[in-house]
């Protein structure tokens, strides 16, 4: 099988590439990726690829799935169709390329890389005759929508934010294509199972971040040892809610990678996991692993103090991930793959375990 891909550097396309090419030999893939300053997009990609496999626990197998993977330098934006189309023909797409911005998009970029994005591979795909579609979404597409959400619907009353209607729309490109397709949707991506450890922190991780400059910081102000237990009164505005969908890294990258073969049949995939977490666990997780006394997500803030605004309009952009009360279905993925491989669960103790590996990578002068 020869695979047209984007998006091989990011998150997701990278975990996808290695597992699916060390688990079929016979598949090759060529992939659009863009340079960035004075690196090429083979370099980028080859770097990613390398730090996957080790990630994987396969440093040995990079050598092999590169001579497997072919990189076509350029960008959704401004695409070289004639070399693509060259290196044809193709037995189906894999679009998994995206801006994540959760925050504000003034200029409409976020948008316009997204849907703009999808709009040219779908003509790429056209042109090239490739029979098949396979696209990268996310769970966020259900906007506001409260309940249970069903994999195949499109139920979204309205978006938190230009992100989530950017794939919005694309989706509905995709399923008007005319393409048979598989649209895979995964929610807010954390560490993997094992030990927590992700290789490209993002969203929840900026929480973490910034909990760790504030501890940094205050330490740093009263001279005290950063690695010890600080007391600062920080309030969080934020929903309680059991119904935080964290997902880890390799449950995303295992649910792909075996769904990926199936004949497309115009479904779509929730790679949610059936085990959201709490906004209570991990207030306490993020507590024991900084010792910090104090902070607190309480529903609503009353006479915030101006420390405690700055620190809502910084992270505003995340809440409505943490206030959620959508519940994601995940029958199309009990129904392709089986019972026990949803049969996982994380709890506060996973928690603790991803938020000190993170710190111990990112700040480990606070550990």
């Amino acid at each position: 099988m020869k695979i047209l891909m984007t998006g091989i550097t990011g998150l997701v396309g990278a975990a996808f590439v290695t597992s699916l090419l060390k688990q079929h030999p016979d598949y090759k893939i060529v992939s659009l990726c863009r340079g960035f300053g004075n690196e090429s997009g083979k370099d980028r990609a080859e770097k990613t690829i390398r730090i996957q496999c080790a990630f994987d626990g396969i440093p040995e197998a990079a050598d092999e799935i590169l001579s497997r993977v072919e990189i076509i330098e350029g960008t959704l934006q401004a695409l070289p169709e004639e070399e693509m189309l060259a290196k044809g023909p193709y037995d189906t797409f894999f679009h998994c390329a995206a801006d994540v911005n959760l925050g504000k998009d003034p200029q409409g970029k976020t948008y316009a890389t997204n849907f703009g994005g999808t709009q040219a591979a779908l003509a790429l795909a056209k042109r090239a005759n490739i029979p098949t579609f396979h696209y990268v979404s996310t769970a966020y597409v259900a906007g506001l929508s409260k309940g249970r959400v069903m994999e195949d619907s499109m139920p979204a009353p309205g978006f938190n934010n230009s992100y989530e209607k950017s794939k919005f729309d694309s989706e509905k490109l995709v399923r008007e294509s005319g393409f048979p397709f598989t649209i895979y949707r995964p929610s807010i991506i954390v560490g993997r199972r094992s030990d927590g450890i992700i290789r490209k922190p993002l969203a929840f991780y900026r929480i973490l971040e910034f909990f760790a400059m504030l501890k940094r910081n205050h330490c740093a102000k009263a001279g005290i040892a950063p690695n010890g237990p600080f007391e600062k009164k920080m309030r969080l505005q934020a929903g309680i809610t059991d119904k935080i969908y964290f997902v880890p890294i390799d449950y995303v990258q295992d649910a792909i990678v075996k769904l990926f073969p199936f004949p497309t049949e115009n479904k779509t995939y929730h790679i949610t996991g059936e085990s959201p977490v709490t906004t209570r666990w991990i207030e306490e997780a993020v507590v024991d692993v900084l010792q910090a006394k104090g902070l607190e997500v309480c529903d609503e803030v009353k006479d915030p103090t101006k420390e405690e605004k700055l620190v809502q309009r910084m992270i505003s952009d995340l809440m409505p991930y943490f206030a959620s009360e959508i519940t994601f279905d995940s029958s199309n993925v009990r129904e392709k793959l089986g019972d026990d491989f949803l049969d996982w669960k994380l709890d506060i103790n996973f928690l603790k375990k991803m938020i000190t590996m993170y710190y111990k990578k990112e700040f480990p002068e606070l550990l």
